[in-house]
């Protein structure tokens, strides 16, 4: 090897070593979005959910070039807490129905109230992504929240006791109707894993067939999508609870039939409102 070629490699060596990928990246935060509100909250800081999928190349052309560009990284070290969503996970599926991600990748910024302040549904090159996180990043976007104090219990107060009458006999049980009944609408509209819910729990007979729309590995994205499928589509919902490589998963499925083809044709109109399903034998499903 000539001196010449060992001068020029030795020239190029420590540039090439201090542009390598993965010298640094941003630091993705690694739990649930309701984890990352709460410690947005608290914390006084944005948050940005980037939207991803294993077969997304723009996601991957970002991860490769944008969220290894050290002044983004620095920036967002220091003012933002980001999240990477896969829509293809357990959780990420829910997420992706919540928030409407139609498009890869799409990063969503939020406030330190857990708010949507912007959603891009592009690429973006480190240039373009630190100014748009540069824009939002104001005073009155991190309201740090701080810890309320406990409400003061009122005094207990308790009526006077009185004998209680006897009951009077119950009247023979009437025959139950052979019409399904109509169910009543649903009150609420569920958008996160926070509030009060109503949900009634009974063990299912393994037995029929109905349409899985999801597995979920996080509890209260099951209720979400439990709220939003009986509103949608006013059919009971189910759910099986089950183990897959070491991790408690939720299959959550809607209706009950009798035969595979009238679960074949409610399939059919589930899939017409833009949601993937799947006929399920719940004889399998124990």
């Amino acid at each position: 090897m000539s001196k010449r070629i060992i001068l020029l490699i030795m020239m190029i060596a420590p540039v090439w070593m201090s542009s390598s990928p993965g010298a640094v990246k941003v630091d993705f935060f690694r739990g649930s979005l309701n984890v990352v509100k709460n410690k947005a909250a608290t914390e006084g800081k944005l948050y940005f959910v980037d939207f991803v999928a294993s077969w997304c190349m723009p996601c991957r052309w970002m991860d490769e070039t944008t969220f290894t560009d050290p002044a983004l990284v620095k920036y967002v070290e220091e003012n933002y807490i980001p999240v990477k969503v896969d829509i293809d996970d357990f959780d990420g599926y829910a997420y992706k129905q919540v928030y409407g991600i139609k498009l890869l990748p799409s990063i969503l910024v939020f406030n330190s109230k857990g708010e949507i302040v912007d959603r891009y549904e592009e690429s973006l090159p480190p240039s373009k992504l630190l100014a748009i996180l540069k824009k939002h990043n104001t005073a009155a976007n991190r309201v740090k929240t701080a810890t309320a104090k406990p409400i003061p219990k009122p005094p207990v107060t308790r009526p006077k006791l009185e004998p209680k009458p006897k009951p009077a006999p119950k009247p023979a049980p009437k025959p139950a109707p052979t019409a399904k009944p109509n169910k009543p609408a649903a009150s609420t509209t569920v958008s996160t894993g926070e509030g009060l819910y109503r949900f009634k729990v009974s063990r299912q007979a393994s037995k029929g067939y109905s349409v899985q729309v999801g597995v979920f590995g996080d509890y209260g994205n099951v209720l979400i999508e439990a709220a939003r499928l009986e509103t949608k589509f006013r059919e009971p919902v189910l759910v099986h609870i089950a183990q897959l490589n070491g991790k408690k998963v939720y299959r959550v499925m809607i209706g009950e039939f009798t035969n595979p083809s009238s679960a074949t044709e409610f399939r059919t109109y589930v899939k017409k409102s833009g949601i993937d399903c799947i006929v399920k034998d719940l004889s399998t499903m124990k």
